[in-house]
């Protein structure tokens, strides 16, 4: 089995697990947080150890740097929604997944995979005034999207 399956195969049990748990309780717990995290280093690290062209230690700075700008990023929307609207609009699970995602994809693909969710979920909060099912400023668990914008970034870098 080659490593990028296996790997595909973890990444979306562990998103698919995170999902569950955000739908069922608005919540996303810090050990499948670190999971996700230490199973994207590993990644990392298989990777650069498998092709003498890739520098190990310069991938996983240039990710985990790459985290923390995603994480400055959503952080700054979350904050920013709080002041003007005083709304949570991102939890902070929603944040550390997103930017731990960037240990997995990259930087650009991070910002793919970030298009994908807000889209997926706009049209889905879209529905939900249509249909009158929600209220202004309604809340819904945002990791499925992430989840889903995360995997779709992952398999289309992969094609």
């Amino acid at each position: 089995m080659s490593i990028k399956l296996l790997f595909t195969f973890i990444i979306s049990y562990i998103l698919f697990s995170i999902s569950k748990e955000d739908i069922k309780t608005m919540l996303i717990s810090e050990k499948k947080l670190r999971i996700f995290s230490i199973f994207g280093i590993l990644y990392l690290v298989i990777i650069g150890l498998s092709t003498s062209k890739i520098n190990t230690i310069n991938l996983i700075i240039n990710n985990i740097f790459s985290m923390v700008i995603v994480f400055l990023l959503m952080f700054s929307i979350s904050y920013l929604s709080n002041k003007l609207f005083r709304l949570n609009s991102l939890g902070f699970g929603d944040i550390k997944l997103s930017s731990i995602s960037t240990i997995w994809l990259g930087l650009e693909w991070s910002f793919i995979s970030l298009a994908i969710s807000f889209l997926l979920s706009s049209i889905y909060f879209m529905n939900g005034k249509i249909t009158n099912r929600f209220k202004k400023f309604h809340q819904y668990p945002f990791a499925p999207f992430l989840s889903i914008g995360i995997f779709c970034s992952w398999i289309l870098d992969k094609i």
